[in-house]
């Protein structure tokens, strides 16, 4: 299915590197699963910062997935401004399509000072707001976090 990678049977695995900056003094742990040997993934860097987080996140995939033996097939697609500039609307169809024969979609950054001015159908978020609409998905993930302050002023933070 699109918009998810489905792991199974995952099994952790520690790393162990000199890179690793000192201050990270414990190994961490890696899970990826022991099933499946190949996904595909579709890549929307986007716009501003998201193209060199995507690359980032690329190189760290291809590793993980070197340690455990699994191949990640990336195909990157225009979407957002970078889509508008190059195709005329924020979601090219061939973007999406591409996106739900996809194990998984890695998305970066969407919009900027550029297309603020832009009509609401040909701004940048609208090819989000596609996106989700496509792909059934209408929520982000992203990591938190909270501090200790926050936790004890609030009963459902705990």
């Amino acid at each position: 299915m699109a918009a998810s990678m489905q792991l199974i049977n995952l099994t952790p695995f520690r790393v162990h590197s000199t890179s690793i900056p000192k201050h990270h003094s414990r190994p961490f742990t890696v899970r990826c699963s022991s099933s499946a040997k190949s996904y595909n993934i579709t890549l929307l860097p986007g716009d501003g910062i998201g193209p060199e987080v995507i690359s980032v996140a690329k190189n760290v995939l291809n590793l993980a997935g070197s340690l455990e033996g699994i191949e990640f097939k990336f195909k990157e697609m225009p979407m957002g401004g970078a889509a508008l500039d190059l195709t005329g609307v924020p979601l090219p169809e061939e973007t999406l399509s591409t996106a739900k024969q996809s194990d998984a979609v890695l998305l970066g950054a969407i919009g900027g000072y550029k297309w603020d001015k832009n009509e609401k159908h040909l701004k940048p978020e609208t090819g989000l707001l596609q996106l989700r609409a496509g792909l059934k998905v209408f929520a982000n993930l992203r990591p938190a976090s909270v501090l200790p302050q926050v936790c004890q002023s609030q009963t459902s933070v705990k």
